[in-house]
């Protein structure tokens, strides 16, 4: 999921969250006869509203739009759960002869190789982002606790990366990278 997604989604459920804590709110305070009167009525729908609907039927063409709108906005939540930010190949060149494109994944899967050569590095997990034409990576990496974060910082920025960026042919290959240390027999430590 892409930062953009998450940040949409804490967002969305804090809203949601706000508005259900003021209805059970509310709701608990009807309850406890906060409202006076209104506490003592046995129906929430009475008479009055049942006449106000029978007399303006377009509100349930109201209601129905509003309905649909709530789908709709659940399905594009729904729908956005499921995109991520990596690209599927990059276009290296194109010129009157064709054109050269890569697929990620291969890609990615070199650079994962690469590093993996490190014997620091124990595991490596590497996905391409960004667009076609300015690609970046995010790597997931996890290291010997002994190593120094010196040592694989140097590693990464004198040697994976520009190989990556030379057989991208690209200038500029900006990197977030999330580092696990693991020392055998140990939980795991992130840092990111």
């Amino acid at each position: 999921m892409e930062r953009k997604t998450a940040r949409g989604n804490r967002l969305g459920l804090a809203l949601l969250g706000l508005l259900l804590f003021v209805v059970g709110g509310l709701s608990l305070a009807r309850a406890l006869g906060a409202f006076g009167r209104l506490a003592s009525m046995e129906r929430v729908v009475g008479l009055r509203e049942i006449v106000f609907f029978a007399r303006n039927p377009w509100m349930w063409w109201v209601l129905a739009a509003l309905g649909l709108i709530a789908a709709i906005l659940g399905l594009r939540w729904l729908l956005a759960q499921a995109r991520n930010d990596t690209v599927r190949g990059l276009r290296l060149s194109e010129d009157a002869t064709g054109i050269t494109e890569v697929e990620s994944g291969g890609v990615a899967e070199a650079l994962e190789a690469d590093l993996t050569g490190h014997p620091s590095i124990l595991r490596a997990q590497a996905a391409l982002t960004g667009t076609r034409t300015e690609p970046a990576v995010r790597l997931r990496l996890v290291a010997d606790e002994a190593a120094t974060i010196d040592t694989l910082r140097d590693h990464l920025s004198t040697q994976a990366i520009p190989r990556m960026r030379q057989a991208l042919e690209v200038d500029r290959l900006p990197a977030l990278v999330q580092l696990t240390l693991r020392e055998s027999g140990s939980r795991p430590r992130q840092i990111h």
